[in-house]
């Protein structure tokens, strides 16, 4: 009895613990001011084994700010947001919200102007699974 009791527990558990994917995968082509002012950027690099690679630029377009994924490209997974983070890791970050798209071109407005001195990281990160899947040093455009 107890053999079975085990086996549907380790039946439960590993079905459970399978990645799930709900980031939608089409690639995006968002658009850009072509005036926009490059304030900072840098390259993506994986982290935990995932596969994370593209651009990221802050930007600034009719007084606004803006964080813009180039070529970008990550492996799929729940719950994944971008964030601007002050360290390489999410522990004091601003989240810009759900990540749109695992591939392409996308933009996430910057509410206010946070001093970009102090966040310097772009972030994707699985909410869900505390998981952090790759970030990008935005270091100056000058």
């Amino acid at each position: 009895m107890k053999t079975i009791t085990f086996v549907v527990l380790l039946g439960m558990v590993l079905t459970n613990c399978k990645r799930e994917e709900n980031t939608p995968v089409e690639p995006l082509m968002e658009t850009v001011d072509s005036l926009a002012v490059v304030n900072a950027k840098g390259s993506f690099t994986g982290v935990g084994g995932e596969s994370v690679s593209g651009t990221a630029r802050i930007i600034t377009a009719d007084q606004k700010y803006s964080l813009v994924l180039d070529q970008f490209s990550t492996n799929n997974g729940p719950d994944l947001h971008v964030y601007l983070s002050k360290q390489a890791t999410p522990k004091d970050f601003i989240d810009l919200g759900s990540l749109k798209s695992t591939r392409g071109t996308q933009v996430y407005e910057i509410n206010g102007k946070p001093d970009f001195t102090e966040y310097k990281y772009a972030l994707i990160h699985c909410q869900q699974f505390n998981h952090l899947f790759g970030s990008a040093l935005l270091t100056d455009a000058k």
